[in-house]
């Protein structure tokens, strides 16, 4: 099934490109271990990821064992790059005695013809070295019989050459030709005459092997000799893994094996095959052969499996990025909460706590790379919440590692992340010890946010906040890593599609006034003071500043705090919000009109869907500021007893907070967007945006100081409008609700206490309210 991962993932990712897209696997795997810090590149294949694993061929380092034993041929006299030359990129009309190469010169000053013929025979075997000689196959049976002339040649030739070397060299030049032949039976022979499986001295030995592991019959022995190419080949390692079975029983492949190294082989490739824990394999292989370097990055690989189950859901709030927990976060809804993905995150501690304890118990002076293991016993160590035992290791760590050592990067990452977590709750703030390593990493977002997340945890939300806003930073979008995919806690089943990777729109859903406020405070205080780290670091540029204004004022308008909201609006001043909600003004991105942010028509007097009723006594020009403003003027002229029109200032109070849920054309003063596709969102407006309420509250107001019936008839069938939309609400948080129910829309309207009274107070007025609204004009004229 693993080697289906990759076509089940990329299915997978063309479903949801059809349906829009959600974050999965890769986008939101979080992980530490950067594989350039430490030395298992020969095994990049099989990184671990979401995938289980997959081939990328730019991160494979080939080993060049066949130029190193031609360069131990010439005596160690020729240098690599120029016997690569020639094995790579020459010719067989290249190879003449007058090139400049001087593996050829070298070859040619000794007269060394039996390695020059090879050479050119060689050369000529290429171009039949694969299967996409003709891919009409017009000319498989021409190619067939060129491909048997050289394999007979291949033979002859290894039985008349003098040099052991060469007698091994064409022999398997005729096992590769047998193999593109299709020929089983040459493999076996010829693999017998000049081979052995109990002696492979050198790369000729193990690339032979490899073309007798796959004519080899018996399933257990073809797995253990490809074990063994495995281990000895990291060019050959890939295909080698393709074609090992593992559903051949390990313990047949085990019985084969003949001395505890081809033991620890064959386990390593078991190791390989096993996407979940595999503490039980490497107990096995560090038991067999404990130096070997397989050993240690089946090590490496579980660390990178506990990064996963650990520090996704823990940092992301995503279940997981394996496709097994994509499959798990979208359709199981009684787990969709964060607290059960943190249950996840704490299970999978308890494993970290048991390769924590098998490291313990090794001696790591027989190890291949101790200080490996001891890093990974620092990162185990951060993963239990050991903290401080974490940070002492970790200090031993740098004084053993040189400034210059890859992996000290990696040690410094995990001692920020220590840093960060070993604070209490109120109290926790960026440690000075961790600014020069935060400088250092700051385009490794997914670090970045980390510390940010540890911040928010410990309710440090100011210096959280910064940490996030950093990510948004374009000159760090295509390095390293791209973009940090997360969610809230406060997510609940109904929000569980919803998620973050801008700072603004996670400020936006999650932080309060206060906070928010708290966090301008700080902002504007770094500016003022030009503190070091955070210039260094990163520097909010004024009109980031503005838009945070802009979001405090907003969140106030979600509190129906309209003065402290006013207050902070006009900080920013008429200009601002003329430049950012205007028909003229055009979005700094694409160029083209922010339809999303126009007030398009005044909020007391028009309302969506409903022909103009209302004359515009007042104009103004609508923004942010404007709405307010006239808002509280409207609500103190309603709430003066001696104010002879309250009625109808009560119900111009009631139009602006209709039109200010998602139903209206001034939703933009309680959100920065809105969807076709529903509006449910962890604000702290979420209801009132969904339902409107404060309108019906307001139209209740007019309907209390209303003096004709037609008018009252008008307000109660307002009320009853926004009664419709909390039905709405209501039915669509429930459990049992079907968009589908034929019913609903009957039963709605016989449930609406607004639309019964209307009916039985105002039976006179009842058909021409409730037929539509093209008497509402009338309605409202015969308010007086």
């Amino acid at each position: 099934m693993k080697k289906l991962a990759i076509f089940t993932a990329i299915l997978l990712s063309s479903i949801f490109s059809a349906c829009g897209f959600y974050p999965y696997g890769e986008d939101i795997r979080f992980y530490f271990l950067n594989p350039n810090n430490f030395s298992y590149q020969a095994y990049s294949p099989f990184y671990y990821s979401s995938l289980s694993f997959e081939q990328d061929s730019d991160l494979i380092i080939l080993t060049q064992d066949n130029e190193k034993l031609w360069r131990k041929y010439c005596n160690n006299k020729v240098l690599l790059r120029d016997i690569s030359t020639v094995l790579k990129d020459f010719s067989y009309s290249d190879i003449q005695e007058n090139s400049p190469n001087l593996f050829l010169r070298y070859l040619y000053s000794k007269k060394d013809i039996e390695a020059i013929n090879y050479l050119k025979f060689a050369k000529n075997c290429e171009y039949f070295n694969t299967w996409q000689d003709d891919p009409w196959e017009r000319n498989e049976n021409t190619a067939t019989a060129k491909r048997d002339d050289l394999l007979n040649q291949a033979t002859i030739l290894a039985s008349k050459s003098r040099k052991a070397d060469f007698k091994k060299r064409y022999a398997f030049l005729a096992l590769r030709l047998a193999f593109y032949n299709k020929d089983m039976s040459k493999i076996e022979k010829t693999y017998r005459q000049y081979f052995s499986a109990e002696q492979t001295n050198d790369v000729i030995d193990i690339w032979a092997l490899y073309f007798k592991a796959i004519s080899e019959k018996n399933p257990a022995l073809m797995n253990l000799y490809f074990a063994k190419v495995f281990a000895a080949s990291p060019e050959k390692r890939f295909v080698s893994w393709q074609y090992f079975s593992s559903k051949v029983p390990e313990s047949d492949v085990l019985n084969l094996a003949k001395n505890r190294k081809d033991k620890a082989n064959v386990l390593l490739l078991y190791g390989l095959y096993n996407p979940e824990k595999n503490l039980e394999n490497i107990k096995q292989i560090y038991a067999e052969n404990s130096k070997f370097d397989g050993l240690s990055f089946l090590l490496y690989r579980e660390l990178g499996k506990l990064e996963d189950w650990v520090f996704t859901p823990y940092y992301s709030l995503f279940s997981g990025s394996t496709i097994q927990d994509f499959d798990y976060s979208m359709n199981d809804f009684e787990n969709r909460n964060t607290l059960k993905i943190l249950e996840r995150s704490e299970i999978d501690r308890e494993y970290a706590k048991q390769v924590l304890e098998f490291i313990d118990s090794a001696d790591l002076s027989k190890v291949e790379n101790p200080n490996f293991w001891k890093y990974a016993r620092a990162e185990l160590l951060l993963m239990t919440k050991n903290y401080s035992e974490s940070l002492s290791h970790i200090a031993e760590l740098e004084n053993v590692l040189q400034s210059q050592n890859p992996m000290r990067n990696n040690v410094e990452i995990i001692k920020a992340l220590n840093l960060f977590a070993n604070q209490t709750y109120g109290n926790a703030k960026i440690p000075d010890a961790a600014k020069d390593i935060i400088v250092k990493n700051k385009n490794n977002k997914h670090f970045i946010f980390a510390l940010g997340r540890e911040l928010e945890y410990l309710g440090n939300t100011d210096d959280a906040a910064i940490l996030y806003a950093s990510l948004d930073n374009p000159s760090t979008e295509n390095i390293d890593y791209n973009m940090v995919y997360y969610q809230s806690l406060s997510n609940s089943p109904k929000t569980y599609g919803t998620y973050y990777y801008e700072y603004f729109d996670y400020l936006d859903a999650v932080y309060s006034p206060e906070q928010l406020q708290s966090f301008i405070t700080k902002i504007e205080g770094l500016h003022r003071n030009s503190d070091s780290f955070y210039s260094n670091f990163y520097s909010m540029k004024p009109s980031e500043i503005k838009s945070l204004y802009d979001l405090l004022g907003t969140k106030y308008i979600r509190q129906n705090k309209l003065n402290l909201a006013l207050n902070t609006f006009n900080k920013l001043g008429e200009n601002y919000f003329d430049a950012q909600y205007s028909l003229w003004e055009r979005d700094g991105r694409d160029g083209y009109y922010s339809s999303g942010k126009i007030f398009n028509q005044n909020p007391f007097y028009h309302l969506k869907y409903t022909p103009d009723f209302i004359p515009e006594k007042e104009h103004f020009r609508i923004n942010k500021i404007s709405v307010t403003k006239k808002l509280i003027e409207y609500l103190n002229k309603a709430n003066n007893p001696k104010e002879k029109d309250r009625d109808y200032y009560y119900f111009l109070v009631a139009n602006c907070y209709y039109n200010m849920s998602q139903y209206g054309n001034a939703w933009m003063m309680r959100r920065y967007s809105v969807s076709s596709e529903g509006n449910y969102s962890i604000r702290e407006d979420n209801k009132e945006f969904n339902t409107a309420s404060l309108a019906k509250f307001y139209y209740g107001k007019a309907l209390e100081n209303a003096q004709t019936d037609k008018f009252k008839a008008l307000c109660l069938r307002m009320q009853g409008r926004c009664e419709n939309y909390n039905y709405d609400f209501i039915a669509e948080n429930s459990a049992d609700y079907s968009s589908q129910d034929d019913d609903y829309e009957n039963q709605r309207f016989v449930e609406n206490k607004y639309y019964q009274d209307l009916k039985s107070k105002y039976s006179g007025q009842y058909k021409d309210m409730i037929s539509g609204c093209e008497s509402f004009k009338a309605y409202l004229n015969a308010r007086r």
